[in-house]
């Protein structure tokens, strides 16, 4: 279910956008990683020497689906250590169809790379405090490896300090015996990311202000994050789908909560869920629109745990809890084998300008993403481009482009750039509309549209 999406669907505009800042020399890589971006630079540093030496994007895909198994696998062992066999195979088998994970679990970014070293690192935690037979040299080897995980958490995602601190209040609550050497631990981890102390505060400000879309509506996308963050990933504008996906998700943990949490407040299972709560607190108390699925993969990874301990408690043969494992297949199939829940259709668009598109004419992206996927397609070769990726850019935009016989405008996610549409209005009382083709999918976020116009 991540093999067949990962050679299927086309590459998203993030991840071009991904492969773009990688294949540029170290320092510009920095640089445009500390000046434009805002996650720290680990995931670019080990994409850069794949794609120098000219890896291809498929090898780069099945390498994060790799990761997003080896998640399940690292998922499977936190709750087996706490609570035996069958919770642990429940839970791998939601983690292993959440469309959620399956989406992102292929995606070149740095979100299952997260997911990777946050479970690595509860695991090594709950090893170290689940097996009192560990010899002094073992305990000190896993106690080196989670120090070693968080450092690498911190220079993979910010999200990075909602794990530690998950971990830190468990240990500070329920295990003080071991709290000094979690705190030494945190300590020399904090000490080596200090390097990238002044890139993460150049950055802060800019992090959760790319998603104005939530701005105003707080609460209905907080209701709508248990669904994108699970079942519904990337149904955000789709209301029908967003509603009932976030109502089953909300009931679902809901229901895991009331069977699995009774007893097991020591469980470094449970625990997995902390860090949503924690990110989602810091963004209110901040005033960041933090209400994206892909900073919640975790609670995703917590509730697949929460169901397992639950299904264990329910017994193997509630033809409820089957009932609900295959609603859930289905629906991880869906992201996994149908390609209207694909991302958007890049080559198809691509497959237009190449065929259509004259010399000198003028390209114009509302919004400015789609120039890196079309850009790895070359189906830009040629062309002069406007990429729009700021609302003080729309007004000059028409002008712009008057000298120009022949303009293709790419239309794709424009509302928080261009919500009124306004360079297309522009453009069309100026020039008239020649051509028109649309790319939709059932996930709004990924559909697209290119228009011809000609004066």
């Amino acid at each position: 279910m991540r093999i067949v999406p990962a050679v299927r669907r086309p590459l998203q505009v993030d991840e071009a956008y991904a492969l773009h800042v990688a294949s540029l020399p170290v320092a510009h890589m920095l640089r445009a990683i500390a000046t434009l971006d805002v996650h720290p630079p680990l995931f670019w540093l080990l994409l850069h020497p794949l794609v120098s030496v000219g890896v291809p994007d498929l090898v780069l895909r099945l390498c994060m689906a790799a990761l997003g198994v080896i998640c399940v696998a690292l998922l499977a062992w936190v709750v087996r250590l706490w609570h035996g066999d069958a919770a642990a195979v429940t839970a791998a088998f939601c983690a292993a169809v959440m469309p959620s994970l399956i989406f992102y679990d292929i995606t070149i970014r740095m979100y299952v790379l997260f997911d990777c070293f946050t479970l690595l690192s509860f695991a090594l935690l709950s090893l170290l405090y689940t097996r009192d037979e560990l010899t002094v040299p073992q305990r000190r080897a896993a106690w080196c490896g989670w120090t070693l995980c968080m450092t690498l958490l911190l220079y993979t995602q910010y999200l990075a300090f909602t794990v530690m601190a998950a971990q830190l209040l468990y240990t500070a609550l329920l295990r003080r015996d071991a709290l000094v050497r979690s705190l030494a631990g945190t300590a020399l981890a904090c000490a080596l990311w200090l390097p990238q102390l002044p890139t993460f505060l150049a950055q802060l400000p800019r992090g959760g202000l790319a998603f104005p879309f939530y701005e105003h509506h707080e609460l209905s996308a907080l209701y709508e994050l248990a669904g994108q963050a699970t079942i519904g990933v990337q149904t955000h504008g789709a209301v029908y789908m967003a509603m009932w996906t976030s109502l089953v998700a909300w009931v679902w943990f809901a229901s895991a909560a009331v069977i699995g949490f009774p007893g097991n407040r020591r469980s470094l299972a449970v625990w997995l869920l902390a860090p949503a709560a924690i990110t989602l607190l810091y963004g209110l108390l901040a005033h960041k629109l933090l209400f994206v699925d892909r900073y919640y993969l975790v609670f995703a990874l917590g509730l697949c745990a929460l169901t397992g301990i639950a299904v264990q408690r329910l017994g193997a043969r509630s033809v409820a809890g089957a009932v609900a494992g295959v609603a859930l297949a289905a629906m991880g199939a869906l992201y996994a084998f149908d390609s209207d829940y694909y991302t958007a259709d890049w080559p198809g668009v691509a497959g237009v300008l190449k065929a259509r598109a004259e010399a000198g004419d003028l390209i114009v992206f509302d919004q400015g993403s789609p120039y890196f996927a079309l850009n790895r397609l070359h189906a830009l070769d040629g062309h002069p481009l406007i990429l729009v990726f700021r609302r003080d850019d729309v007004m000059h935009t028409a002008s712009l482009a008057r000298p120009f016989h022949r303009v293709w405008l790419v239309l794709f996610q424009s509302g928080p750039v261009d919500p009124q549409a306004r360079i297309l209005h522009d453009l069309a009382a100026v020039y008239h509309p020649a051509g028109y083709w649309e790319y939709l999918r059932r996930l709004p976020a990924e559909g697209t549209s290119v228009v011809l116009f000609v004066r």
